[in-house]
């Protein structure tokens, strides 16, 4: 959808600010200009209270802030558009044609926007679709690295969780390293193993033992820089980014301990992918997530799929984005921070359950067709779930993430209400998960719902459709795949709720019949009304009923 500000200029994006408060500056920082918040300075208009600059931006979703007198970063007040990553930056896409779209609750079903009326995203494997991924880093995760993982398979299984997301275990750059072990994303060689964590041999028994109890394995592939002392910064400085003074270094603010590189240079681009097809050939990885290809060319994303297809041609590519365009030519998952967020406005009140399907609905109906977004609760940038809601709100919260559309992430814990990692600098130093704080019903309840997803076509190949309720507090919808349908609710409450609903078909194909009953989280006895008219649901509570099928006792 189309509105006013930011617009289309004659050189590019025009961005406007008006304050009515003493300003001495205002900058433009963005995913277009690596979130420099010192290079792009906008012009006091002629009225003194507004601020402008124009500039040519390309293609894609790009994230932004005002920079106000050089300290103060603010979203744009005339945006109404705030991304999916859970860090409250502005939203633009900018089209092949140089226009505008903001996504607004105006979008739905019945007005898509601008991209979903006109594109349609790339066909993606089925093991994509019916994954559940697990993010894991192997120091945090196990002691003996590839063999301890290995050892792990049956956890994992047991869990449910059929794919598996590594985070780099490359040997890290010693130069200007922060912590013992330095941030994992700065990669030395991107060919190499950490000792620490095994030999090539291990790698390969544990690769061998994933695919044979049936479990994928995705590389997460550091894509737009290296460490600063990376193995090539001496050799071919020509595949890096320079400063004025012509040192190589990282153009994104405090992260000097990263070396650029530079996508302009032909032989670097050859060289990146050969990298990668060479983890494909030797260790049959099935995909690669790309970290930070929000700031990538597009046209090298598109390169690196292309290339791989032929290596594998049901590999997939992961884009650590939000960027529309991403899903049309070259990768099959984008990220989707929604579940965290609208979760968290719920529970705050400052959203009512009609907002959250109007918000769901406009996201939906804004991407591509068939647009596969990966959905997360946690993100190696944001805090535990449990403590960003509390642990109460944790398992209603997992209900949710699981039942949605779109592919779930869990982080390495999660399962467990793990509390101890902050972000991913815990991994900067000597880190080991928190086992001693296993909460057992949490696992129970998300083994219970991982297997039900990976199991049933309805949540991974099926329609949804959001029922209104009468409580602004619980979420009810439906997921169907041809004859076949669940119904989930979600109370995200601490009260129990009366819980009437708009269509009297669902009553009568769910509620009335308590054979229909098929999971619940709660252990009282629940009840319908003598008229089953409405339903008692207790506090934070989850029940799932399906056609057909007698209750299942469990969860929390």
């Amino acid at each position: 959808m189309l509105t006013k500000f930011p617009t289309k200029g004659s050189k590019g994006v025009r961005f406007v600010y008006y304050t009515d408060n003493p300003v001495n500056s205002v900058a433009l920082a963005g995913t277009f200009n690596n979130w420099n918040g010192d290079r792009n300075y906008m012009n006091r208009m002629e009225d003194a209270i507004g601020w402008e600059i124009e500039l040519p931006i390309l293609k894609g979703k790009h994230l932004y802030k005002f920079v106000v007198n050089g300290e103060e970063w603010i979203v744009d007040p005339l945006n109404p558009s705030i991304s999916e990553d859970a860090q409250n930056n502005s939203a633009i896409t900018v089209t092949e044609d140089g226009d505008v779209l903001i996504r607004t609750n105006e979008i739905s079903k019945n007005h898509p926007g601008y991209m979903y009326e006109n594109f349609t995203a790339l066909s993606s494997p089925e093991w994509i679709k019916k994954s559940v991924i697990y993010e894991l880093h192997l120091r945090a995760y196990t002691e003996t690295g590839f063999r301890g993982l290995s050892d792990k398979i049956n956890y994992f299984k047991e869990l449910g969780i059929n794919t598996l997301w590594l985070m780099p275990f490359n040997e890290v750059g010693h130069e200007r390293r922060i912590g013992k072990y330095g941030d994992p994303y700065a990669v030395k060689d991107f060919y190499s193993i950490d000792p620490e964590f095994g030999t090539k041999d291990d790698l390969l028994l544990f690769m061998r033992k994933a695919h044979e109890n049936g479990i994928r394995v995705i590389l997460d592939w550091v894509l737009n820089r290296t460490s600063s002392d990376h193995i090539l910064t001496g050799s071919h400085p020509e595949y890096f980014t320079h400063n004025e003074q012509g040192q190589i270094y990282y153009d994104v603010p405090y992260r000097d301990y990263f070396a650029g590189l530079e996508f302009s240079s032909r032989d670097m681009r050859k060289y990146v992918i050969e990298a990668m097809k060479y983890w494909i050939t030797e260790f049959d990885f099935d995909g690669i997530r790309l970290d930070d290809s929000d700031i990538t060319p597009y046209d090298f994303l598109t390169e690196i799929k292309q290339a791989l297809q032929e290596v594998k041609p049901d590999l997939i590519l992961i884009s650590q984005s939000y960027d529309e365009y991403h899903h049309i030519e070259s990768c099959d998952l984008t990220y989707s921070g929604n579940p965290r967020i609208l979760i968290r406005q719920m529970i705050d009140r400052t959203i009512t359950q009609a907002d959250f399907i109007t918000i769901y609905n406009s996201y939906k109906y804004s991407f591509p067709k068939h647009a596969l977004r990966m959905n997360w609760l946690e993100d190696k940038e944001q805090s535990r779930i449990c403590e960003y809601l509390g642990v109460e709100h944790a398992g209603p919260a997992a209900s949710i993430l699981l039942t949605l559309e779109g592919v779930p992430l869990i982080m390495m814990g999660q399962e467990f209400n793990e509390n101890t990692m902050e972000t991913w600098t815990s991994l900067f130093d000597e880190y080991k998960l928190g086992w001693d704080s296993f909460d057992t019903r949490m696992f129970d309840h998300y083994k219970f719902l991982i297997h039900l997803r990976t199991n049933e076509l309805a949540f991974w190949a099926g329609e949804l459709e959001f029922i209104r309720n009468s409580k602004n507090m619980v979420l009810s919808y439906i997921r169907q795949h041809e004859d076949v349908k669940f119904l989930i609710i979600v109370n995200l409450s601490e009260d129990p709720a009366l819980v009437q609903f708009n269509q009297e078909t669902l009553v009568d194909e769910f509620i009335k019949d308590r054979r229909n009953m098929f999971y619940r989280t709660g252990r009282d006895d629940l009840h319908a009304e003598k008229d089953c008219s409405a339903l008692w649901v207790n506090s934070y509570e989850t029940i799932i009923y399906k056609m057909g099928e007698c209750i299942k006792e469990g969860g929390l």
